[in-house]
């Protein structure tokens, strides 16, 4: 074990609003407020893999130091099967998922043998995904082109204080324009307990 510091970031999203549309649609406040909190979690699940630690960005996945590589090597089912080895191997962790980018998993699931056979079975057989018996996850937030294997349980989100919803007139001239600044934010920290449980796996 290392003594390490991971300072608490403040995530946050906006919108403007005017007061008129408030009072006069009482249920607008409330699906702005629901939106705002699927931006949040959007921003946050951004953060969590590519945030560059400036600021109030989270150190992500893609710029921990001492993360695993897999440099592509024949085709996509070779290249991935050889990251499941070294993930075992040399991060000594066993993988409890993996992470594509939505058009990498398209690639996969279209995959053909010699007698144009799906190897996922196609489009009638959809089930749950999987990839050398590893579950896999769907996000637009990985880069296209590769995909990340891990253990997960090696990723701890601290949260310090779970998404609150604020309002104020303050924000520029919004007080004589009569609108108001709609804001979500949540407070919390992220790091690796173990980087070389993470594996970036080359694609192409």
């Amino acid at each position: 074990f290392e003594r390490v510091n991971e300072p608490v970031k403040t995530i946050a999203v906006w919108v403007p609003a005017t007061k008129r549309a408030l009072s006069d649609a009482a249920q607008i406040r409330g699906i702005i407020d629901q939106e705002l909190r699927e931006d949040l979690a959007d921003e946050l699940e951004n953060q969590l893999f590519n945030g560059d630690g400036v600021g109030e960005n989270f150190t992500g996945i893609a710029n921990q130091a001492g993360t695993l590589l897999e440099t592509f090597d024949t085709d996509i089912i070779t290249t991935t099967r050889q990251a499941v080895t070294t993930l075992r191997v040399t991060g000594r962790v066993n993988p409890t998922a993996w992470v594509f980018n939505p058009t990498d998993w398209e690639t996969v699931e279209l995959l053909q043998d010699a007698q144009d056979r799906y190897y996922y079975g196609g489009p009638v057989a959809a089930g749950p995904k999987n990839l050398w018996g590893i579950p896999v996850v769907e996000s637009f937030h990985v880069t296209s082109g590769s995909a990340w294997l891990a253990n997960w349980r090696k990723a701890v989100l601290w949260d310090r204080e779970q998404t609150t919803i604020s309002v104020s007139d303050s924000h520029s001239d919004f007080f004589i324009r009569n609108m108001v600044a709609i804001l979500a934010e949540m407070r919390a920290a992220f790091g690796l307990i173990k980087p070389s449980a993470f594996i970036e796996v080359e694609l192409s």
